[in-house]
């Protein structure tokens, strides 16, 4: 039987943010929303990427050399200038750069192959009382991919979770029939409008997948990222926990803005859009984190 590929942006060990203990989180390409201050922009599109960093360029021409599309071009003392248009994705240039300034993201990989990379740290998961995280992207974008992995897993006995924004279809769902242990649940905005504008996101579609998480038995966690300009305002975490927990989540995690991605735009020839403002800290958020408690949830701040 032919295994389904999964296209995976990066495998992390010893991951410790992705859910309890320690685990491993592997994250897969392709996402339906479009999140400015998305950390991870190369998970967006589910294509292969090339990222150049060039502040670690020297300008050594190994890159040019080793194009034969002519995608990269240099003038003696400068830098390469790269026509993305003309870029194959092939790789040969990140091949050659020794310095590691170009990073070739997004490779088809099996539910087996994953599996004996994520197996080999089970000692640590069953010590921490950790396991598997599937995060992205979206991996409900790769359903059938997903399922696989999930039922391989749990046939060697990783405890398993994913971390969803919500927006795939219940034909998705339907695709992959073993759920995780866990669902990280993404919860953005409860204006519907609002999140549309700026994610393009379908709220109720979402509110439908929390509920089927709820609903399968799993634990589910609402995870908020909480963003200056966006929802770091009493209406609307007060709207995002009135809707988890209609949902009937009783878990709530704040996670604070941060720009330790933002290189990655530039590095992907993408402009940052959420500017040059601070990023904000658990100790920002100590009075949505009171608000939540208030409400009757049990909340904490930073993953």
């Amino acid at each position: 039987m032919i295994e389904p590929a999964l296209r995976v942006m990066e495998v992390e060990r010893f991951a410790t943010r992705d859910g309890p203990g320690i685990r491993t989180t592997v994250f897969l390409k392709g996402c339906p929303l479009h999140c400015p201050w998305c950390a991870n922009p190369e998970s967006q599109r589910p294509e292969p990427q090339l990222l150049w960093f060039e502040g670690r360029c020297t300008a050594c021409g190994a890159c040019v050399s080793a194009c034969s599309r002519g995608a990269r071009a240099i003038t003696s003392g400068e830098k390469p200038l790269m026509d993305r248009a003309l870029c194959a994705v092939c790789g040969a240039c990140v091949h050659a750069c020794g310095q590691n300034a170009l990073r070739l993201c997004g490779e088809e990989r099996t539910p087996s192959d994953l599996l004996a990379e994520v197996v080999r740290d089970k000692d640590y998961y069953e010590a921490s009382g950790g396991g598997v995280t599937i995060s992205g992207g979206e991996p409900f974008a790769q359903a059938l991919g997903l399922g696989a992995f999930l039922d391989l897993c749990k046939s060697v006995g990783l405890s398993t979770a994913v971390e969803t924004c919500g927006a795939f279809s219940a034909e998705a769902w339907d695709t992959c029939p073993t759920k995780p242990d866990l669902f990280l649940f993404d919860v953005k905005h409860a204006d519907e409008a609002r999140l549309r504008a700026v994610t393009g996101g379908d709220l109720p579609l979402i509110r439908q997948n929390l509920a089927r998480a709820v609903a399968s038995g799993a634990k589910v966690v609402a995870r908020v990222p909480v963003i200056p300009g966006f929802n770091h305002d009493e209406t609307s975490m007060r709207g995002i926990f009135q809707l988890v927990g209609s949902c009937g989540v009783g878990q709530v995690d704040l996670l604070p803005y941060h720009t330790l991605g933002k290189n990655k735009y530039a590095a992907l020839g993408l402009q940052y859009a959420m500017g040059d403002g601070p990023m904000l800290h658990e100790r920002d958020l100590l009075p949505w984190q009171q608000i939540a408690r208030d409400m009757g949830f049990t909340a904490s701040t930073g993953g």
